[in-house]
């Protein structure tokens, strides 16, 4: 899924980041002939972003900042492959960052995951998560669901947050992964 339509249905441009409200920092880089660049995950929608800056002064890596901000230039989209060894190293710290700052809207995750077919159940998007381990998360679940993502570790003896970021990684890896939790969880039209 992409971010929204560039242009509104008057014909003005519109910027399709504007949902955003805080970008996650990865990595800052200089750039010739002046100013920095910022590698970012941005929240809530979790995209991969860059962006220029004039004056780095109080920003840092695994930093979060809100935005917008003045000394913030325009916010472009960028692929997995094209981010800094830095970044990519920092991608799954900073995801997990943002899904527990978010944590309503991705435990629903582990709360409505069901069956996909006879043989396949949600769960097992998840690295490391096998038919008999997806059969007992959801016999731990219950009716009720989790509350936390502690709730959720404690249960089932895995790290929750952690493999729903390695899973919105592998996604941005790869555009053909299907189903796609970050369309589904994060990016959905509110």
């Amino acid at each position: 899924m992409q971010p929204k339509d560039a242009q509104d249905p008057d014909g003005e441009e519109n910027d399709p980041f504007q949902e955003e409200v805080r970008l996650r920092i990865l990595d800052i880089q200089e750039r010739r002939p002046i100013g920095y660049e910022i590698q970012c995950v941005s929240e809530p929608s979790l995209y991969l972003l860059r962006a220029r800056v004039r004056d780095i002064t109080g920003f840092s890596a695994s930093e979060a900042i809100e935005i917008p901000m003045e000394n913030v230039g325009p916010l472009s989209e960028v692929r997995l492959k094209d981010l800094s060894g830095t970044s990519q190293q920092e991608l799954v710290t900073a995801l997990s960052h943002s899904i527990r700052s978010d944590s309503d809207r991705h435990i629903s995750f582990y709360n409505s995951a069901g069956p996909m077919s006879l043989k396949f159940h949600s769960f097992q998007l998840l690295a490391g998560i096998g038919n008999s381990k997806a059969i007992q998360m959801v016999q731990k679940r219950g009716i009720a669901g989790w509350q936390t993502f502690e709730d959720i570790d404690e249960a089932c003896g895995i790290e929750s947050v952690q493999l729903l970021a390695e899973r919105y990684v592998k996604e941005m890896e790869d555009v053909a992964q299907t189903p796609r939790l970050l369309d589904l969880l994060v990016r959905t039209e509110q």
